[in-house]
């Protein structure tokens, strides 16, 4: 393992202050998902865990020091390798979630491998349990405790087919047959389970297992639902991505409210937050359209920014520069992360000239029906990586941005004055 200290690639943007890299850690494999960033031990300090196509899952500080790394490739026997692409078969395709699932006041980190095993480890990496299913686990699990009897139960899909429950010693509560592989995170709905499949349908589930509702999209469904009071109400809304290019809001009966078209795929979760201070939610997402966007709560696009490939990555929304104003931050293909003003730039379409509207009859209002204008989005700053990025985490208290490539570099990257 190598890292490396520096300051290159620094652009400066539109606002005071510019993104500088603080150091860059090597993990000498493809990364394939974002990192996660806990404190393990309950200590103040904070640690970035991540997983490695080659199977690894590990955990440096927020200096770039190994604390410690686990191989899952030593778990796997020569039997199973036979039947197996042996580029893929270890590899760690989602991040880690991290919780204190055996109430002993240090955190744990779940994860699932394309070998189709879960893992659960200690804060300093050691192995407490395994559960196999007979897929690949390809998103992140939840921790969550769906039955109420105060202990966290784990749930994730496989592409078994199969929605699992586990209790937070490892074993199988119950199972849910979905008919359809599954690579979507699942989420919490007013003690539902909402949940993606790879035919297209979202289901929703019961904590015992029983089906409520399905809704049918036209293609894969790989993003988490988002799940938020997004009118500032009390009334609770499910906003999700599919791979027909759609995003689409459902309510709690699974009906849908209204779905809004992009020109690509939409892979990953999208962000609620009000970044217009109107007291709503606003929905922040990428697609592979290469843009990055904003709709209000309605559904309707307040901005929209073009990179020059795939948005895949979830957009992380915080105050950066720590001015007090939220900024979008999001990874592309194209090998660069954007931060975004988060209400975006009026832009003017054309301005009147005045002597046309002395000629018109009647008031100056009269001659103006629509805004001469629409609002676009504003890049702040553009930073670039040695590759494709496939998710980032964000340490608030210290504005820093962790950003996985694929090529298996790791960014460190801050706002500096």
């Amino acid at each position: 393992m190598k890292f490396t200290f520096g300051l290159k690639n620094v652009l400066k943007g539109k606002k005071r202050g510019k993104i500088e890299e603080e150091w860059k850690y090597d993990s000498q494999s493809t990364l394939l998902a974002p990192p996660v960033i806990a404190d393990l031990s309950n200590n103040g300090h904070k640690s970035i865990i991540f997983g490695t196509k080659d199977g690894k899952i590990c955990s440096i500080d927020v200096n770039a020091n190994v604390q410690w790394m686990f191989n899952t490739q030593e778990q796997v026997g020569d039997v199973e390798l036979m039947f197996l692409d042996a580029d893929t078969a270890s590899s760690i395709e989602s991040s880690p979630n991290i919780a204190d699932i055996n109430n002993d006041g240090k955190k744990e980190i779940v994860v699932g491998s394309e070998m189709g095993n879960i893992y659960a480890l200690s804060y300093e990496g050691e192995l407490l349990w395994k559960f196999k299913t007979e897929g690949s686990i390809r998103a992140p699990v939840l921790i969550n405790d769906i039955n109420g009897d105060g202990k966290l139960e784990i749930l994730f899909g496989s592409g078994d087919k199969n929605l699992y429950v586990l209790n937070n010693e490892g074993k199988l509560l119950w199972q849910y047959e979905a008919g359809s592989s599954i690579e979507s995170c699942p989420e919490i709905v007013k003690g539902n389970i909402v949940f993606g499949c790879d035919n297209g349908e979202l289901h929703c589930i019961n904590n015992l297992g029983k089906l409520i509702w399905k809704f049918t999209t036209n293609a894969k469904i790989t993003a988490q639902p988002s799940v938020g009071k997004l009118f500032g109400d009390e009334r609770t809304f499910i906003v999700v991505g599919s791979t027909d290019n759609y995003l689409y809001m459902l309510n709690l009966d699974g009906e849908l409210i209204w779905k809004f078209k992009t020109e690509g795929a939409i892979y990953s979760k999208a962000c609620l937050a009000d970044i217009n201070n109107d007291n709503k939610l606003e929905i922040i997402f990428g697609s592979c359209d290469n843009k990055i966007y904003a709709l209000n709560s309605n559904g309707e696009k307040i901005w929209s920014y073009e990179t020059d490939f795939w948005v895949v990555a979830p957009p992380i929304v915080d105050d950066i520069d720590g001015d007090g104003k939220l900024e979008v931050i999001a990874g592309s293909y194209d090998h660069n992360i954007y931060i975004l003003d988060s209400e975006g730039s009026y832009k003017l379409d054309y301005v009147p000239g005045v002597s046309g509207v002395l000629q018109q009859a009647g008031n100056y209002t009269d001659v103006m029906t629509q805004e001469p204008g629409r609002i676009e989005g504003k890049k702040l700053w553009q930073y670039k990586t040695d590759g494709i990025i496939v998710g980032c985490g964000y340490i608030g208290e210290d504005h820093k941005l962790i950003v996985n490539t694929k090529p298996g570099k790791i960014n460190n990257l801050a706002h500096k004055e």
